[in-house]
C-alpha cells in the first residue's frame, strides 16, 4: 500500500497559504477545524471524532491505530506541549516523539498568583506572557528526525508531524514579532497601528515561507517513490479583523479566521468544504484500507461528496463555545453545556488537570491561564 505523510503546521490561515510556494502546488481545499486551538483541534484530527475536541485529548480509536491495524508502520513527531503523550497523542504510533522540553516551576510570585483568578489576571497585566519558541526543537531538526525515522521504518508507512515555527511570535530573534508589538496586540489591540499590523503580517508570512521550505525538503528527501501527502493546520490566527490578534484559547473564540484552515493534497481531489475530522477516514479509504475505518468516527470520506455541516468545539477549563455551520449559516453558542453520548457512554467538557511542568511549557508559548 501507498506511504502516507500528514503534515500539520501551527496557526496557518486559509487566506495566507499563498505564502507557501511548494504547498500551493498541491490541490487546495477549505477545511474547518474541530477545535479552536492546538490541543482540541489536533485531538479531533487524530481521533476523527468530536470526542477528541470535547475532551481535548486524542481518543481511541485514533487515526494512527487505524493505520496500524491496516499494516502500516506509524510514526508521529511534534514539539508542541499540547501533543504530549499525557494527552493520548502517542496512541497507535509505533514511534512517537514529543520534543517538548521539561518545564520548570517558574518564579514563586507567578505560582502564588495562579491560585487566585483576580490576582492572576492582574499579574498577567503587569507581567504578560510573551510567546517564545526558543525552547522548542527547531522545525529544521524535526524534519531531519522525520526523514530518518521514515527511512528506517518498514513500509507501508503512515507519518504525522506537527511544525511549530509558524506559531506566534512567528520566529526567533529578529524573525519574530517584536516583544513590544506582541504585547500591544495581545493586551491593547486598539493601539495597534498600520505599521504594527504590517510587521505582524510580514513576520507571519515569512514563517509560513520557512515552513514551506521544510515541507518541500521532507517530501523530496524521504525514501518513498510516490507518497500521498496532505498538509493542514490546527487553527488560524486573528489579525485585528474583530478587534483581536493571534489565537487566545481562553476567549473561546470561533471566528472564521481561526476555524478555517487549508487542507492541501498532492494527489487527492477532495470535495469541499470539509472538516479536519474527515482527513483520517479519507486517507484510509484512498489507500484501500477502508475496512479499517472505525464506526465510532464522525469523519467521512470526502473525495466524492462534501460535508453538509460541521461543528467546531472551543473548550477551555470546563466551559465551551460551539460553532455549527452549514457553510452558509453560522450559529454560535457561548458558555454551552457540551456533552457527547454514544452507546450509553457520556463524555463532557471538564477542567484540565495539567501538572506544573506542562503548564510552564504552555506559558512559554504565550498561553494565558
Amino acid at each position: 500500500m501507498r506511504d502516507v505523510i500528514l503534515v500539520s503546521a501551527d496557526s496557518v490561515r486559509y487566506d495566507f497559504v499563498d505564502a507557501m510556494e511548494f504547498v500551493s502546488t498541491f490541490a487546495q481545499h477549505r477545511g474547518v477545524t474541530g477545535g479552536h486551538y492546538t490541543r482540541p483541534s489536533l485531538a479531533s484530527l487524530l481521533s476523527a471524532s468530536y470526542r477528541g475536541a470535547i475532551e481535548s485529548r486524542a481518543t481511541s480509536p485514533t487515526v494512527a491505530e487505524a493505520f496500524a491495524g491496516a499494516g502500516y508502520t506509524t510514526i508521529g513527531l511534534s514539539s508542541s506541549p499540547h501533543t504530549d503523550p499525557r494527552f493520548g497523542f502517542d496512541a497507535g504510533f509505533d514511534v512517537y516523539e514529543n520534543y517538548s522540553p521539561a518545564g520548570n516551576r517558574g518564579n514563586p510570585l507567578r505560582q502564588f498568583a495562579s491560585q487566585f483568578d483576580l490576582v492572576r489576571r492582574i499579574y498577567h497585566r503587569v507581567r504578560p506572557p510573551h510567546a517564545k519558541l526558543s525552547h522548542r526543537l527547531p522545525d529544521e531538526d524535526l524534519i531531519d528526525n522525520a526523514i530518518e525515522a521514515f527511512d528506517e521504518a518498514s513500509g507501508p508507512r503512515f507519518m504525522w508531524l506537527h511544525l511549530m515555527g509558524t506559531h506566534r511570535p512567528y520566529g526567533l530573534g529578529e524573525d519574530a514579532v517584536p516583544k513590544a508589538v506582541d504585547r500591544r496586540a495581545l493586551f491593547s489591540p486598539d493601539r495597534i497601528d498600520d505599521e504594527d499590523e504590517a510587521v505582524i503580517k510580514d513576520r507571519y508570512r515569512a514563517s509560513l515561507g520557512r515552513a514551506d521550505e521544510r515541507i518541500r525538503r521532507l517530501v523530496e528527501s524521504v525514501d518513498a517513490s510516490d507518497p500521498l501527502v496532505v498538509f493542514t493546520s490546527d487553527h488560524g490566527d486573528e489579525f485585528g479583523e474583530e478587534g483581536y490578534y493571534f489565537h487566545q484559547p481562553q476567549r473561546r473564540r470561533v471566528a472564521e479566521t481561526l476555524t478555517t484552515v487549508p487542507v492541501a493534497t498532492n494527489d487527492l481531489d477532495l470535495a469541499e468544504p470539509l472538516s479536519l475530522l474527515d482527513v483520517g477516514p479519507t486517507l484510509l479509504r484512498a489507500v484501500g484500507a477502508g475496512e479499517h475505518v472505525p464506526d465510532e468516527w464522525h469523519g467521512r470520506d470526502v473525495r466524492e461528496a462534501p460535508r453538509e455541516q460541521a461543528l467546531t468545539i472551543a473548550p477551555w477549563h470546563g466551559s465551551a463555545t460551539v460553532l455549527w455551520q452549514d457553510f452558509e449559516t453560522r450559529i454560535v453558542s457561548r458558555d454551552a453545556d457540551v456533552s457527547l453520548e454514544r452507546g450509553g457512554e457520556s463524555v463532557a467538557v471538564e477542567d484540565d488537570v495539567v501538572d506544573e511542568d506542562l503548564k510552564q511549557q504552555m506559558r512559554d508559548l504565550g498561553y494565558v491561564e
